[in-house]
Parts: C-alpha cells; structure tokens; sequence
C-alpha cells in the first residue's frame, strides 16, 4: 500500500473512521493494562476524545443513511421474504440510532434539557438490534453501515451455500476446479471476518445496555478493549484486501 492509497483511503469517511475507531480502542485497551494512574488517565482522555469525534461526524450521518434506505427499499433484490423483512428491520434500526444518539450528545453538552442515560440506552439498542438481525439474516455483501460495522446479511447462510458450492466441485476438472476453490475459500474468509466483527461489537453492544439485561455491565474494560481493537483491525484488514483488489482489477 502507497502513501497514495493511504491518503485516499484516509480522506473516505469510513477510511477515516475506521482508523480513528481503531486508535480509540487499542488506547483504551493499553490504558486497562498499564497501573501508573497518570498514564491511564492519559490514555483515556485520547481514547474519549477519538470516540467523541466519531460521535460528532456521525452528526452528518442521517442523509446518507437516509439515502441507502431509501434505495434498499423493500429489499425487492432479495432472494426471499424473510431476507426482505430483516433487511429492512435493519435499515429501521440503523436509521433510528442517529436521531437518538443526536438527542443523547446534545443533552451530555447541556443543548437540550433532558436526561441524556434513556437516549443513549435507546441507540444502543438499536445498535444491538442491528446487529443481532445480521447475524441471524447474513451474507451478500452491502455498503457497509455508517456506524463502522459490516452492512451485510445472510453471512452464516452464505458460508453453509460456499461449502456446497465447494463439495459440487468434486470429479470436475482439476484446473477449474482449483482455481474456482481459491475464490470459494476466499469468499468463506471473508464471511467469516465479517462474522467476527459482529459477533465482537453485538458483545460490547450489549454490555452497554442497563444492567440485568444478558451480561450487561459484566465485560471488564480490557474486555472492552480487546473486542474493539480486534474487530476494528479486522475491519482495517478488510479495506485493506479491498484497495489491492480494486488495483489488480485495473
């Protein structure tokens, strides 16, 4: 990767984004595992800010999301009515988190008068939510959402159909079948990641709802930490292997 594509990739708002939720979480994470209290505190102030930047230019979000709404419509392109019902469901969710999460900082910032605990627990369900009805529908890949998880559905379903594609290849020529397997696994790797990603933010996404909800509040900061930091290198990784097959495709 060239400085070139590093200077794209980073004037991309999910460019961006993805290596500022990446520096947010590995400075929360060293700050869980250093003891000297000035460090941490160090640490935290970093991580804080970088979190509440995103938070900011997720203020610019609505219209965007608004937009990819309104074109997936009623997931007419789905292969299924269940697909459909879910992906739209997920739409609504992802939709619903900005004006809350708009509400919840205005109220932190003392711009509106109200409590800002109930806003920012309703945007995290909804974040859950989200998340939850992409595990459960996963696969063909979307634009990937604004809040820096995957935007994908029926992944879990379209690994099971990679691996019958794979066992279809079997007695077929051995060229073509070598080669139309390296696409398959990278196909099945690729799921996987997203997989991951999801399964690591829904953890921490419930952690943040109220208390006696699943395992809400249980999760460490360092567990926290981890989590974040692993998805969003995967997330990292993942644009990655993009930008050099968008090359070698030129």
């Amino acid at each position: 990767m060239t400085i070139e594509d590093i200077s794209k990739f980073l004037n991309t708002h999910n460019g961006r984004d993805k290596v500022i939720r990446t520096l947010s979480y590995t400075t929360k994470l060293a700050a869980s595992l250093v003891s000297s209290k000035e460090t941490v505190r160090k640490l935290e102030t970093i991580s804080g800010q970088l979190s509440a930047c995103r938070t900011v230019l997720r203020l610019f979000d609505d219209i965007p999301m608004l937009n990819y709404t309104l074109t997936y419509g009623w997931g007419k392109e789905e292969p299924d009515k269940l697909s459909r019902v879910i992906g739209v469901l997920t739409n609504i969710a992802d939709q619903l988190y900005f004006p809350l999460e708009h509400v919840a900082w205005a109220s932190d910032h003392k711009l509106v008068s109200t409590r800002s605990a109930p806003w920012w627990t309703a945007c995290t369900a909804c974040w859950s939510l989200s998340l939850y009805l992409s595990l459960a529908n996963w696969g063909t890949d979307s634009p990937e959402g604004l809040l820096g998880f995957p935007r994908s559905h029926r992944a879990l379903r379209c690994m099971c159909v990679l691996q019958q594609h794979k066992s279809c290849l079997k007695g077929i020529d051995t060229d073509v079948n070598s080669v139309v397997t390296r696409q398959l696994l990278a196909q099945q790797r690729h799921q996987l990641l997203i997989a991951l990603r999801c399964i690591g933010d829904l953890a921490q996404a419930v952690n943040w709802l109220p208390d006696g909800f699943l395992w809400a509040g249980k999760l460490e900061k360092w567990h926290c930490g981890v989590l974040g930091t692993v998805t969003s290198i995967i997330s990292l990784y993942q644009a990655y292997q993009k930008i050099i097959i968008d090359q070698k495709s030129k």
